[in-house]
């Protein structure tokens, strides 16, 4: 029963250090939207009315940490609404506008929409507390095991 107490307690520990990491990484991801495969970093920069081209798409949805699908935002200054449009001139490719409120910001290109690394370390780290959780188990069992043949 000891061993079982201890088990719970390391599981919670490690429940607990994953929160915070996730809580830590998340925080400090560029403010972001994706478009046509690609992940475009949000400024504060504004673009005149007049340079503003065609719209070209919508943020649907608020994603955290990082935008994971096109038409995803992970910046609650980008809002459900808020729409993308082209700037002229300019290839869609590296830059668009989106705009809030009766404003445009412009967007830069910085990568296409991928994995996190956010989401890898959340993959890495519930195999390696799963891993730990069963080698405790199992030397509990065999702890438990070898004190039984030696009572009996």
């Amino acid at each position: 029963m000891k061993h079982l107490k201890f088990l719970l307690f390391f599981v919670v520990v490690l429940t607990g250090l994953s929160s915070i990491t996730e809580e830590a990484l998340a925080s400090t991801y560029p403010s972001a939207v994706a478009w046509n495969n690609f992940l475009y970093g949000v400024s504060v920069e504004e673009v005149d009315t007049k340079d503003i081209g065609n719209e070209i798409g919508k943020i649907e949805r608020l994603r955290d940490p990082m935008p994971k699908k096109n038409g995803e935002s992970n910046d609650i200054r980008t809002p459900v609404g808020s729409l993308l449009f082209e700037i002229n001139g300019a290839d869609t490719q590296d830059v668009i506008a989106v705009k809030v409120e009766d404003k445009f910001f412009k967007a830069s290109k910085f990568g296409s929409i991928q994995l996190t690394t956010l989401d890898r370390i959340k993959e890495q780290l519930w195999v390696v507390t799963l891993s730990v959780c069963l080698l405790v188990l199992l030397t509990l069992i065999f702890v438990r095991r070898r004190k039984r043949r030696h009572i009996g």
